[in-house]
């Protein structure tokens, strides 16, 4: 591959993510930032740093790989007629242990119509206090309190190229100047329903080959980091006859993955370089609780590390991409993940270390 760069500008960016500007400045780089969106989520680009069309096109065949892998995993193992099943033998059972025939039908309607009405009292409830509680995040956390402590990336930083942003059921993505918003989340809606989803972002930053820091040893570490502010509430209902066990799942799953791009037989490849991901330790889970759990998100998050040997690189780009997902698993009527007010995501640029 020849060692012209995929980007197609060379000259310094600077902090060319508004995420990373302050307010004042927020309108200058309006125009540096292109926004869209599609079936899968919203798409954040960068328009200084264009790509070579056969890489861009390589690059949506990534994304379009990765949210039908996220599709496959979210794929729920007990299917419907399954739960339909083991609920109809849970009756079974009930009737047998107690020797009740003809009002088991009944006390099945009861408990469905009281679960319903249960879990519509908790969105309104949960939407209400939300409201009251709204603030702007970046009220709270303004870019002008931490431009003391922020050292603007030096030349061999990856620069920020894209983002694309997934959203769970009932959940929306926003960009704004201060970074990436997500508002709502899931909610299993249905009798003896459950729900396996996610929302977060990939983002895509790229080295040239021309500011590729100088190693002795050729190894070289990247330990990039986000910001993630806001909160999560998650409601775990309480056990139920027909739909068993009331859970409410959130885990937060970090990956980086250093790649560049080689022939293929229909156009420009991934081949990965490093990887590395990780389930965080920050996670809700309820279970049976019959109530809600708040959790406040970190604020500064390091991303899994990698190291790599520069000697052993192809000629051209190297690319990096970190993921940033909250996986979410629901059980029972009334179960769900919301975000409590929002949640927000912020990326940075950042420069791998000579080791």
């Amino acid at each position: 591959m020849s060692t012209q760069s995929h980007f197609q500008q060379e000259t310094t960016p600077g902090l060319v993510y508004p995420s990373q500007i302050t307010a004042g400045e927020a309108s200058a780089c309006n125009g540096h930032v292109k926004t869209s969106s599609d079936n899968n989520g919203l798409i954040i680009e960068n328009p200084a740093q264009q790509m070579a069309s056969d890489v861009a096109r390589a690059l949506d065949t990534r994304r379009a790989a990765h949210i039908d892998a996220l599709a496959i995993a979210h794929e729920p193992i007990v299917t419907r007629d399954m739960r339909r099943e083991l609920s109809d033998s849970r009756l079974r059972t009930i009737s047998k242990l107690t020797g009740a025939n003809q009002n088991l039908e009944t006390l099945k309607g009861e408990l469905r119509d009281g679960a319903l009405k249960r879990s519509d009292q908790i969105s309104v409830q949960l939407s209400d206090r939300i409201k009251r509680e709204s603030l702007r995040i970046s009220d709270l956390y303004k870019w002008s309190d931490q431009m003391a402590v922020q050292p603007e990336p030096v030349d061999h930083s990856f620069w920020w190229a894209r983002t694309d942003a997934t959203a769970a059921p009932a959940t929306r993505a926003e960009f704004r100047d201060d970074g990436l918003h997500f508002f709502g989340g899931p909610k299993v809606n249905d009798y003896d329903g459950s729900m396996d989803t996610s929302f977060g972002a990939v983002a895509l930053f790229g080295l040239s080959p021309s500011r590729f820091p100088t190693s002795a040893s050729g190894l070289v570490r990247s330990s990039p980091h986000v910001e993630l502010f806001g909160g999560v509430v998650a409601h775990a209902p309480d056990f139920d006859l027909i739909q068993g066990d009331g859970i409410a799942e959130c885990r937060l799953f970090l990956r980086q993955t250093i790649f560049q791009f080689g022939f293929g037989p229909n156009g420009p490849v991934p081949l990965v370089v490093a990887d590395a991901r990780v389930n965080d330790e920050w996670h809700i889970r309820l279970k049976n609780l019959g109530a809600s759990r708040h959790g406040d998100l970190p604020g500064f998050k390091l991303l899994p590390p990698v190291t790599y040997n520069q000697n052993n690189l192809r000629p051209g780009d190297l690319l990096a991409e970190i993921e940033v997902r909250f996986d979410i698993h629901l059980n029972c009527t009334g179960a769900l993940v919301w975000c409590d007010p929002e949640v927000l995501l912020r990326t940075f640029q950042w420069a791998p270390t000579p080791l």
